[in-house]
């Protein structure tokens, strides 16, 4: 259908035809370039000022995919640009934190590293909402993984990568054609970390375990250089046939906005039929190769006709054509200054002395022979530095993560410094009354001493509230107060707890978060032993083997946690609201303060229902939660 075709957008259905070819975009974006174009042609000319945002952001995204796939990187930050402002307009925050996505993977081909650890962390930010979106953080892992890949650190992308996969293969059925497109980069970026580890065994599985996926889900992106790799892998595998195969199907795939991958392919064919000794059909194709790049301007332009004019030469000197060999090594020469890769411009220097040493011209030989060993050095002079500038990367990006986690933390603890000035509700009320009740019947004496029990705990409250870091000693000081007053006035001696202090340990000298354990045992007593009125509670602190965390139970044997959270959701909603918020703010906390000092890959708080522990033998809750130990 042309543009001229498409009704004028004024009626829902009309809208819906639009929204409908949004969808196939969506799909031939990943499937078929060519329709792709045909529908973004379409779609552009039918969108007008009144189109439904979610539809216009849907097509910026696509738009934007698009405009990167094809190395057009300005009009895709354009493009991305445009759907965020829709998203945010929308309100969607799981459309926002894709595009974040999609756009760090813009920045990671523009090399602007720093850009791209900033919409990662807009994505973080995003996606810590999220946790159950195991496509979005499948993603979030990928492009952390190529960020850490462009930077050397294999460690790191090494991990990141592994956890990417495993997000996306815990999809199964649920997978979209994004999914896989995302799997297949992936393993292809798994190949390239191996190969650059010399782990050359499971460069070539990973490289040949992402064919069946582009075939079977009729894949477009990035397929010329993932038949490239395949083809790459086959030949060190000596499979020249399938090696053949996939260099001809990148040749039936290659754009004309991505000569390189076509270069390549021709020269590997070349190669091919250097092996097999066919050397008039391989000077063909070389020279196929090389009109690929007409009007070299980039530095990887002069360095593949550089190794491309080498290969030529190779092919003469096989020959025996010495003097034709000369011309096109020197020729390699001349491109390869202006390239990149000094290496490569170091042996073909090598190659010319040893050509004019065979011929008897030692002083031409003696200056190649000194031209190879400067070009070397220069190479290792440009590795050492590129090394110390992708260190510096990295400090800086890790600078301005510590930055961007100390800036979130000092929200969160504002935030829960205003809820802990509130307190909870029915304690302050309850409390109150029951000092109330002492007071009317008689009992002064008691009423004093609990009246003052309340005031000191009140005291406590407000100044840890202005506190970080309080030691051990100091929290379990501050919850005995707590359980004692809700034992007496709230309980009425019905409620019996325990507070279990880690064996051999000075509770003076170690130092944790400010009241990081008091919403957990307020959590405990609302919503699984207020309900009976009664029961036990004990709260265990052990140290964990590695020193660096403590380990606390709270257990109670109330109603169970399943239970607990329906009661929950009968109370008055600003009271739920409170519970609801000040918990998120804890959780957040303790996450940001164990991130950053790099307690990663532990879940730390872990809640489960007794009654189902037990099948039904006991009942109510455990809590696990693991608290970081803090410098004071």
């Amino acid at each position: 259908m042309s543009s001229t075709n498409l009704p004028s957008i004024n009626t829902r259905t009309e809208w819906a035809l639009l929204r409908s070819k949004c969808g196939d975009l969506e799909r031939w974006m990943f499937t078929d370039f060519a329709l792709a174009r045909q529908v973004v042609e379409e779609i552009e000319a039918a969108l007008a000022p009144d189109t439904p945002s979610d539809i216009q952001a849907t097509y910026f995204n696509c738009r934007a995919f698009l405009e990167n796939q094809w190395r057009r990187f300005e009009p895709a930050l354009a493009y991305f640009s445009r759907a965020l402002t829709l998203w945010e307009r929308l309100n969607n925050e799981e459309g926002l934190a894709e595009t974040h996505l999609d756009i760090t993977a813009v920045h990671i081909n523009r090399r602007d590293w720093q850009s791209a650890e900033q919409s990662l962390e807009r994505a973080r930010q995003l996606l810590s909402k999220f946790p159950e979106h195991l496509h979005l953080h499948g993603q979030l892992a990928c492009r952390e993984g190529f960020l850490n890949l462009h930077l050397s650190n294999h460690r790191k992308a090494l991990e990141k990568l592994q956890e990417a996969e495993r997000s996306l293969m815990l999809l199964g059925d649920k997978a979209a054609l994004k999914d896989f497109y995302i799997l297949t980069l992936v393993i292809s970026g798994l190949g390239d970390l191996y190969e650059r580890m010399d782990e050359k065994e499971n460069s070539l599985d990973a490289y040949l375990r992402v064919l069946p996926i582009v075939e079977e889900h009729r894949l477009r992106p990035r397929l010329p250089w993932h038949y490239l790799n395949a083809g790459r892998a086959a030949m060190a595998q000596n499979d020249t046939e399938y090696a053949r195969e996939c260099f001809e199907h990148v040749l039936e795939f290659a754009e004309e906005e991505d000569p390189e991958a076509k270069a390549h392919a021709l020269a590997n064919l070349g190669i091919l039929e250097l092996l097999q000794g066919e050397n008039q059909r391989a000077a063909a194709l070389f020279d196929e190769a090389a009109a690929q790049f007409p009007n070299p301007s980039e530095p990887s332009d002069f360095t593949n006709l550089s190794k491309i004019q080498a290969w030529r030469a190779e092919l003469l000197w096989q020959r025996n054509n010495a003097e034709q060999a000369e011309a096109h090594f020197e020729q390699a020469y001349e491109f390869g200054k202006q390239g990149h890769d000094l290496n490569h411009l170091a042996h073909v220097c090598q190659a010319l002395a040893q050509l004019r040493a065979a011929r008897g011209d030692y002083e031409q030989a003696y200056y190649w022979q000194q031209q190879s060993s400067e070009t070397i050095e220069q190479h290792y002079l440009q590795v050492r530095d590129r090394e110390r500038q992708e260190i510096e990367t990295r400090h800086n990006l890790e600078r301005i993560r510590q930055e961007a986690q100390m800036a979130k933390l000092r929200v969160a603890s504002l935030q829960l410094r205003a809820l802990r000035a509130q307190m909870n509700p029915h304690f302050l009320f309850n409390a109150l009354n029951a000092i109330q009740g002492l007071i009317t019947s008689g009992r002064n004496d008691e009423a004093e001493t609990y009246l003052a029990r309340f005031a000191k705990l009140m005291r406590h409250t407000l100044e840890y509230s202005d506190l970080e870091v309080v030691t051990l000693e100091q929290e379990l000081e501050f919850l005995e107060r707590y359980l004692e007053l809700n034992r007496k006035l709230r309980f009425r001696n019905r409620l019996h707890y325990r507070i279990i202090q880690p064996s051999g340990v000075d509770t003076t000298e170690l130092f944790i978060p400010a009241m990081i354990v008091q919403p957990f045992v307020e959590n405990a007593i609302e919503h699984g032993l207020r309900p009976r009125l009664e029961g036990n509670l004990s709260i265990e602190f052990r140290l964990t083997d590695d020193e660096n965390t403590l380990l606390c139970l709270i257990e109670d044997d109330g109603v169970g946690f399943n239970k607990g959270r329906e009661k929950q959701k009968a109370q008055p909603l600003s009271y739920q609201r409170h519970r609801s918020r000040g918990m998120d703010i804890t959780r957040e906390r303790l996450t940001l303060l164990h991130h950053m000092r790099k307690n990663l890959g532990m879940q730390f708080i872990k809640i489960a229902d007794l009654g189902e522990k037990t099948n039904g033998e006991r009942s109510g809750t455990l809590v696990e939660v693991v608290l970081p130990i803090l410098e004071p």
